[in-house]
């Protein structure tokens, strides 16, 4: 038995380096033809689905673009927005592209490319109400957002809404302010736009009640990326240089109507 000890440990080892990336480093994103990216579809105009259900938006407009530089395909996955991070986590997905804001929270989660979006918020209000036109109007009133959104961190921190509801989508949460069950709904400005210009369920019975600028310096609408895979970050920051350089990013704002 034991002349057979080494070889049978030689062989064990040599298997396990032949099933070892070479070079001793774990494969990347960058080394898939199709490229998974998460966004969660009801997010006008960065994220939605088309009349023939298509996800399309600018986001998508962008990530697609990006991918076109790096010389890979997109496959976009369609998911609730606070799975994003976790999916991102454990490479159900490769990339996040869903209108998220960079923040300091999520950045210790996972990694984000350059900023390519500034944001603001509006809080939005039923069209015939005007006691809401700042943020300390807020206080002891019904808040709606979506959940795990920035906009959610942001007025759970104030501490001024009496209750806050949280739903998986934004046009959920507006339909709550619609009907009377809320006061107001916190939400990216562009995407408020989309819905009180675009959609027939909201434009009459709902305004901007006031915006506000409610983020870090430094902080903006980013890819979300894995941590770790810092080949990618480099490829992705650069196709986003690039594209703000050739005017692409103008181009495709100029489509989807962004403010």
């Amino acid at each position: 038995m034991k002349k057979f000890a080494l070889p049978v440990v030689f062989a064990a080892l040599l298997g396990l380096a032949l099933l070892a990336p070479v070079g001793g480093e774990a494969a990347g994103v960058l080394d898939k033809d199709v490229i998974l990216v998460g966004t969660e579809a009801t997010y006008p105009p960065f994220e939605y689905r088309n009349e023939k259900n298509q996800v399309v938006g600018y986001d998508i407009d962008v990530v697609e673009a990006i991918a076109k530089h790096l010389g890979k395909k997109v496959e976009i996955v369609d998911m609730s927005f606070d799975g994003l991070i976790p999916a991102l986590m454990t490479g159900k997905v490769d990339l996040v592209a869903a209108g998220m804001t960079n923040t300091e929270e999520r950045r210790k989660k996972v990694n984000f490319s350059s900023v390519y979006y500034d944001i603001e918020n509006a809080f939005v209000v039923r069209a015939d109400d005007s006691s809401i036109t700042k943020l300390d109007d807020l206080k002891g009133k019904i808040a709606t957002v979506q959940i795990g959104t920035a906009q959610d961190t942001f007025i759970t921190n104030t501490g001024l809404p009496a209750e806050i509801k949280r739903f998986q989508k934004n046009d959920d949460a507006l339909m709550e302010i619609k009907v009377g069950r809320g006061d107001f709904c916190v939400v990216n400005l562009t995407v408020a736009n989309a819905f009180l210009r675009n959609n027939k369920t909201f434009e009459e019975d709902l305004k901007i009640g006031f915006r506000n600028k409610i983020h870090r310096e430094g902080e903006g609408i980013a890819l979300g990326l894995p941590k770790g895979d810092e080949a990618l970050l480099n490829a992705v920051n650069g196709a986003i240089e690039t594209m703000k350089n050739n005017g692409e990013f103008d181009s495709i704002k100029k489509k989807y109507q962004m403010d």
